[in-house]
C-alpha cells in the first residue's frame, strides 16, 4: 500500500486529505498551516512542495513524496528555484506591506522548471493588516498555477478575509507517551530510556519537535522549569513581593529564551486552572496531580486567571520586540496587582 508524507509522524486524516487532493489535481491554490512551534508546519509544508513536484509522482511503486528524485532532494535542501520562501526578518516585529508585495510581483512570472510556483509565508500571523490585504488580491485571483501556502501558531491573528480563501490545516498534538515512542521508533532515545523521557518532555505540550529540544537541552530545559516554578510559588498567599520580585528577574534576557519561558508558564498556570476545576483533568507541565495540588493550594482561580492574562501580554509584547528589562518590570508589578 502506497505510503504518503512519511517524514511527517500522526496527522493521519490531514495526510490522506492532502495527498487524495495532489494526486486528483485538486489541491486547493492556497492553504494555512496552522501549529505551534514544533509542532511540524516547515516539515509538512515542504513535504507538500516535493509531492507536487516529485519525478515519481504517478508511480505506486513510490511513496510520495519519494524523498530520493533529484526533485525531491532539492526541495528538501532548499534549493530549488520554483519555490519560495518568505520569512520575517529578525530584527522587525512584522513582515510588512512591502515585502507581500515584491512577493506579489513575483508570483505573475513563469515558472523555471516546475509546473507550479509555490509560496511558503512562515509565520503569517505576524504579518501586517497591509501586508495581508496585499496578499488578498492573489488569493482572490491566484495566476495560474500558483500556490500559497501561509504558516503560523494563532490563527486568530490572520484577517477573516485572508483565512476564508485558504484551506485549513491544523496540525495535531501528541501526548507524551505517543512522542517518545516516536522518539524511540526514529533510534532518538533508547527503548530502556522511554519512562524517564515521559517525564521529562511533559512540558513539550504535544509538540515533537518541542520534545527534541527538551531532551537534547536538559540543562536548559531544568532552567527554565526551576524559573517558572519559582514565580507559581511566589503567587501564593502571604508570599513576600520579593520572592516574586527576583523570581521573575530570574527570567531569561534573551529575546527568543524569554518566549520559550514565557510559554512555558503559560502552559503551567493552564495547568492549575483546569486543575482547580477538575481534580482530573489531563496535565502538561505538571508530573502530577499531586504536584498541580501542593502548587495551586494558596492561590485563587482569580488571580491564576488574570496572571495568565498578563503572561500572554508580555509574551505578545516579545514577540513585538519590546524591551526586555521594561517587558519583565512589567510583568513583575502586574502580576503584584492580580
Amino acid at each position: 500500500m502506497r505510503s504518503f508524507f512519511n517524514r511527517l509522524y500522526g496527522n493521519g486524516k490531514t495526510k490522506e486529505r492532502l495527498s487524495s487532493a495532489i494526486l486528483s489535481d485538486t489541491l486547493n491554490h492556497a492553504l494555512l498551516i496552522c501549529g505551534p512551534e514544533g509542532s511540524g508546519k516547515r516539515t509538512l509544508a515542504s513535504d507538500i512542495c516535493a509531492a507536487l513536484n516529485c519525478e515519481n509522482k504517478a508511480s505506486e511503486m513510490h511513496s510520495l513524496p519519494c524523498g530520493r528524485c533529484n526533485r525531491c532532494r532539492r526541495i528538501y535542501e532548499d534549493n530549488y528555484p520554483d519555490i519560495k520562501r518568505l520569512r520575517r526578518d529578525a530584527s522587525k516585529a512584522t513582515i510588512g506591506v512591502e515585502e507581500l508585495r515584491i512577493l506579489r510581483e513575483d508570483m505573475f512570472l513563469s515558472a523555471t522548471e516546475s509546473e507550479y510556483k509555490i509560496y511558503i509565508i512562515e509565520e503569517a500571523d505576524r504579518m501586517t493588516p497591509n501586508a495581508q490585504n496585499a496578499l488578498l488580491k492573489v488569493l482572490e485571483e491566484p495566476p495560474r498555477a500558483v500556490m500559497i501556502i501561509l504558516l503560523c501558531e494563532e490563527a486568530d491573528k490572520i484577517l477573516t478575509t485572508v483565512k476564508s480563501r485558504a484551506q485549513a490545516v491544523t496540525m495535531q498534538r501528541f501526548s507524551p507517551s505517543e512522542i517518545a515512542d516516536y522518539l524511540v521508533s526514529g533510534g532518538k532515545i533508547q527503548s530502556e530510556s522511554k519512562a524517564k523521557a515521559i517525564e521529562d518532555i511533559m512540558s513539550a505540550d504535544g509538540r515533537i519537535g518541542k520534545a527534541i529540544d527538551i531532551l537534547t537541552s536538559p540543562d536548559t530545559v531544568k532552567a527554565e522549569r526551576e524559573a517558572v516554578t519559582a514565580i507559581l510559588r511566589a503567587l501564593k498567599v502571604g508570599a513576600p513581593y520579593s520572592e516574586l520580585y527576583t523570581a521573575v528577574n530570574a527570567l531569561p534576557q534573551k529575546r527568543a529564551e524569554l518566549g520559550e519561558a514565557l510559554d512555558t508558564l503559560s502552559v503551567a498556570l493552564s495547568d492549575l486552572i483546569k486543575y482547580k476545576s477538575d481534580k482530573n483533568a489531563p496535565l502538561t507541565f505538571f508530573i502530577s496531580t499531586e504536584s498541580a495540588r501542593e502548587t495551586a493550594d494558596g492561590i485563587s482561580t482569580k488571580r491564576l486567571l488574570a496572571v495568565y492574562d498578563a503572561v500572554r501580554d508580555a509574551a505578545l509584547d516579545n514577540s513585538r520586540n519590546a524591551n526586555v528589562s521594561a517587558l519583565t518590570s512589567c510583568l513583575g508589578a502586574k502580576i503584584k496587582l492580580a
